[in-house]
């Protein structure tokens, strides 16, 4: 079995902290270092053997960098994305729409996480329902507002940040990532790839895992208290 060390919160690491701690790592190495501050957005590492995994994670403790040894098996699964390119904020539910206008309707109460997140070639935009049960995903070159005339912003970047903030309003129990939470506060912008931007198309994926594993955890705890 193998596991991943998970960080107790999105903040970044410093990145001497792990540099100190790798170094006595099996699977890393000093020089590892900047590339996982780079992309640490919540994972640190994963696929690490049990023995070197415990070994690092209290490395990092005395370096009072807080993580948690989760199994891989028990990490959240991305299923495979449903595309589209169209969507409605109906007032009983979500609709998308495909390339041939075909129409899923979705509840509302079953979105459980929007992020949004450019990674140097296009804006991603995810939605996931329930416990990672259902991924739909769009790209902001693809997504087009003909079933939302309520969402007429200056360009298709503006109409982003206006769909995620209805979301928002709608969907208040849902999970925002670091991009999305961005646009959500943030004042309107027509170019959005300058505030939702990730270094890698991994680091966005693994921050969505991340956000999934945390609820799925902090759901355990409340049923358990």
């Amino acid at each position: 079995m193998t596991y991943a060390l998970l960080q107790t919160s999105i903040a970044p690491p410093p990145v001497e902290a792990l540099q100190r701690a790798f170094r006595s790592s099996d699977s890393l190495a000093s020089a590892d270092a900047m590339f996982v501050v780079d992309d640490a957005f919540g994972i640190l590492a994963r696929d690490l053997p049990a023995d070197d995994a415990q070994h690092l994670a209290a490395s990092l403790a005395s370096e009072n960098v807080d993580v948690e040894l989760v199994a891989e098996r028990d990490l959240p699964r991305l299923p495979d994305p449903t595309f589209f390119t169209g969507i409605q904020l109906a007032d009983d539910c979500l609709r998308v729409y495909n390339a041939r206008e075909d129409v899923t309707e979705l509840p509302y109460r079953g979105l459980s996480l929007i992020a949004v997140g450019y990674d140097g070639e296009e804006v991603r935009f995810e939605l996931v329902f329930g416990d990672a049960t259902v991924r739909f995903h769009s790209e902001l070159r693809s997504l087009h507002f003909r079933h939302s005339p309520e969402i007429n912003g200056r360009s298709p970047g503006e109409n982003l940040l206006l769909l995620i903030r209805r979301l928002r309003e709608i969907a208040p129990h849902s999970i925002l990532n670091r991009g999305a939470e961005t646009l959500c506060v943030g004042a309107p912008v027509e170019h959005v790839e300058d505030f939702v931007t990730y270094p890698r198309t991994s680091a966005f994926f693994e921050e969505i895992v991340w956000l999934l594993w945390r609820a799925r955890r902090d759901q355990v705890d409340e049923n358990e208290a």
